[in-house]
């Protein structure tokens, strides 16, 4: 009688439930680590559109007068007043394709940036009508929240573990 070489059905089920476990552990990690990538570059496109408002300032003495979302196509006067000499370019969205709000108040003494995160809508602000200064200041441990520039800092950026909100 000739001895059959190969796996039991017993070896390859123990097989298929360990690499599910595996799974299920390393799934969820995965996908909290790209929510984490996605906030890292939008508080660094946040931080370079504040940046370039900040170098206008010094030159004309007053940040770019608006308010809005900067569409690539009709960014409006503030998009001209920034690009190309202060930021070659405003990115078009953020990770969660969301433009990327702006906005100064009449005088040009303050100004706020932000995106929306990933659940794409504003948390507290009106960004077209509110005032800059009205922006409640708080860190985040949700990946859906706002990531809010107002004048010379972070006033809403993610701090902590991230999880997903209720």
């Amino acid at each position: 009688m000739k001895k059959q070489k190969g796996f039991t059905l017993i070896e390859l089920l123990i097989v298929v439930a360990i690499i599910g476990i595996i799974a299920a552990i390393a799934i969820p990690n995965l996908l909290s680590a790209i929510q984490r990538g996605r906030q890292k570059r939008a508080m660094g496109e946040v931080r370079s559109i504040a940046t370039a408002a900040q170098a206008y300032a010094t030159d004309a003495q007053i940040f770019p007068v608006g308010a809005g979302s900067f569409v690539p196509t009709t960014g409006g006067a503030v998009l001209k007043d920034l690009t190309p000499d202060y930021i070659q370019k405003i990115p078009a969205t953020d990770p969660w394709n969301t433009a990327y709000y702006y906005a100064a108040g009449t005088a040009g003494r303050d100004f706020g940036t932000a995106s929306v995160g990933k659940d794409g809508k504003t948390d507290v602000m009106n960004w077209a009508t509110v005032s800059v200064n009205t922006y409640p200041g708080a860190n985040t441990n949700c990946f859906e929240c706002d990531i809010v520039w107002v004048n010379d800092g972070f006033a809403v950026k993610p701090e902590g573990k991230q999880a997903k909100c209720q």
